[in-house]
């Protein structure tokens, strides 16, 4: 049964898609300069729930003449952490059905329909939705805008191709510093406190989508951490001055070994512009064995984290902008 939002926004009636028309709106999410359309729409939904996707979670706008029954569609895909990210419809070849003016508003509605529904729809698992457009996609950009989105950021997505550097001979850490390898520290809640602590500090004057500090908890994203990739407790490490938590550096192996996620690498103030950061960074690039590429995702305005990186052979392929609103129903 198609549900009516409550309280659509006035520039178009969104509603939350039936199955019926799943497949439409598969045809309007996926790229529409591919030549075949419809076969990616089906590999959509075929693979959709491999990937975590539930279509049910779906809304749009309907077209009331016209080959295309769904004019404008935003899906909702559930991540770690309580965390939805947003997907939605971009223009056809021939523009947007009524302009692109009716287009910003459509989508703009159906962001915000699916802002409003998904606190009850999933209370448990739904806090914050997020949406990574490119910077040129500024028919996104402005939708997610309109829609009561935070532009928390500009993010350079970087890569290190080559192996890994060897084991290098046992560092010498300042006095009072320490590494400490997360199964070292005892039983998973032992664990996950020392690693909150560690966060908390490391994000004090942040440069890395300050943002985004106090919008979620720090429980939910160690939770998003751990399910980036393949997580080996043996590669996340934390540093500590004085015995007391101040830092961590996490990797997570990708689907294969020849990959791997820099999940993270954070220090507080106390520590830094002291070089740990590239100490750090390499000592734990050199425990990831046969792994050839590690990649990593920093904010653009995270410039000695980017100097960093790029010191260590790290380069940047691709960028991103990153949007985020909080979800407790309708504006």
């Amino acid at each position: 049964m198609t549900e009516p939002v409550p309280h659509p926004p006035a520039a178009a009636r969104v509603l939350r898609l039936p199955e019926s028309l799943h497949w439409a709106a598969a045809r309007r999410l996926v790229s529409q300069q591919l030549p075949d359309r419809n076969a990616a729409a089906t590999r959509l939904l075929t693979g959709a729930s491999t990937h975590g996707i539930d279509f049910s979670l779906t809304w749009g706008t309907l077209e009331s003449a016209g080959p295309e029954p769904v004019r404008q569609v935003c899906l909702a895909v559930l991540g770690s952490g309580r965390t939805v990210m947003l997907f939605i419809s971009e223009p056809p070849p021939g523009g947007d059905p009524g302009g692109r003016a009716a287009g910003l508003a459509e989508r703009a509605a159906c962001i915000d329909a699916a802002c409003a529904e998904l606190p009850r729809l999933k209370p448990d698992a739904a806090k914050i939705a997020q949406a990574l457009p490119e910077p040129r996609d500024l028919w996104a950009i402005d939708a997610f805008r309109e829609a009561g989105f935070t532009h928390v950021g500009e993010l350079s997505y970087m890569r290190r191709v080559g192996p890994a550097p060897a084991d290098p001979q046992p560092v010498v850490w300042p006095e009072g510093v320490r590494i400490i390898r997360l199964d070292e520290l005892g039983d998973r809640a032992a664990q996950d406190a020392t690693l909150i602590t560690a966060l908390d500090r490391s994000y004090i004057e942040t440069l890395d989508c300050p943002e985004l500090c106090g919008l979620r908890e720090t429980s939910d994203i160690l939770q998003s951490h751990r399910a980036t990739g393949r997580w080996d407790p043996t590669l996340w490490w934390v540093i500590t001055l004085d015995d007391a938590p101040e830092g961590c550096l996490l990797l997570n192996r990708g689907q294969d070994r020849a990959t791997a996620e820099l999940v993270y690498l954070g220090l507080s103030p106390s520590l830094r512009g002291r070089g740990l950061g590239g100490r750090l960074l390499s000592f734990g690039l050199s425990k990831l064995g046969r792994a050839s590429e590690v990649n990593c995702a920093v904010d653009e305005r995270n410039e000695p984290a980017i100097r960093l990186y790029r010191r260590l052979g790290f380069a940047s392929f691709a960028r991103r902008v990153a949007l985020v609103r909080t979800l407790s129903g309708p504006r």
